[in-house]
């Protein structure tokens, strides 16, 4: 197989991982999830990230913003990925942090990273920014989307089990009816959409979702390894993207530091995939929708 694509990363500006806990105190989700007291979160520069990949045999690293409440961070966070993308375009690409709270301001934003060569937006936090998918200011960042040919990464969560910190609330029946009303729109549900593809076994449903995926990120902190095979045969294996949430460790009982190689090492011996299947979920799913995207895809 060739190189991997990791669709979902998360590359922080270098004043947020210097001084975590004034951007802490600045945004309370920030804080909750990214605090210097934390045993999972790990921050890496796009140099020691390449070296990782490198590691790992990972060609292509796609940056999630961040679902931060304050616009102006959200610009801050999305001007250092522009500088990422731009010294490193072989290797990186982007989605842009915005808040639909703000509407049009997070509406201009999506233009001007859209300009600048961004993908897609997202990771979009509903729970944490505080607005339901209902939101008149979601809706028109989600007609922006659509207009510019740009992905959309959503962070979902499973409607049942334990809470833990990041576990978002939002109800499942609404990402229906968001591909319901975008059917064009190419949605991305991380963390394997939160069970929504057990649903697709109901033909409307699987119909409407036609344009819906569902990525892998922080899979270990929450399934077994058998997820894979599992959704696999439950959608179809177009339909699932590799993403790590890399730096993120997502074996804390047995990782140290931020890498790719343990997870992949794991898909390999626990995930029942085919060559094919492997292929598909690994690089030529995301290879495709990063090609069908934005403005760069227009222009060739």
């Amino acid at each position: 197989m060739r190189g991997i694509i990791d669709i979902h990363t998360h590359m922080f500006p270098p004043d947020v991982i210097n001084n975590q806990e004034k951007y802490c105190r600045l945004d309370p989700y920030f804080g909750l999830l990214c605090n210097p007291k934390s045993t999972l979160q790990r921050y890496a520069t796009a140099e020691e990230a390449i070296a990782l990949a490198d590691e790992a045999g990972i060609e292509k690293i796609v940056m999630q913003g961040w679902y931060w409440l304050d616009h102006g961070l959200c610009r801050h966070h999305n001007d250092y990925m522009m500088e990422i993308i731009k010294k490193y375009p072989d290797r990186f690409e982007a989605f842009a942090s915005i808040n639909p709270k703000t509407g049009w301001q997070a509406v201009w934003e999506i233009e001007r990273c859209y300009l600048n060569g961004f993908i897609g937006i997202g990771e979009m936090g509903p729970g944490g920014q505080g607005w339901e998918l209902n939101h008149h200011g979601f809706r028109l960042a989600m007609e922006t989307a659509d207009a510019c040919k740009m992905l959309v990464n959503i962070h979902v969560g499973e409607p049942v089990g334990r809470i833990y910190p990041g576990k978002d609330p939002t109800p499942l029946d609404g990402f229906y009816e968001l591909a319901k009303e975008f059917p064009n729109l190419k949605l991305i549900l991380a963390h394997w959409g939160g069970g929504l593809p057990y649903f697709e076994l109901w033909p409307d449903i699987k119909k409407v979702m036609k344009n819906v995926y569902y990525d892998t990120a922080a899979s270990p902190l929450l399934y077994g390894g058998r997820i894979f095979s599992c959704v696999t045969r439950l959608v179809g294996p177009e339909k699932i993207l590799f993403g790590s949430d890399f730096p993120l460790l997502i074996y804390p009982g047995r990782q140290k530091e931020a890498g790719f190689t343990m997870f992949l090492e794991d898909i390999k011996a626990t995930g029942e995939l085919s060559p094919e299947e492997e292929q598909l979920i690994m690089r030529n799913n995301s290879l495709k929708l990063i090609a069908q995207a934005g403005f760069r895809a227009t222009v060739d």
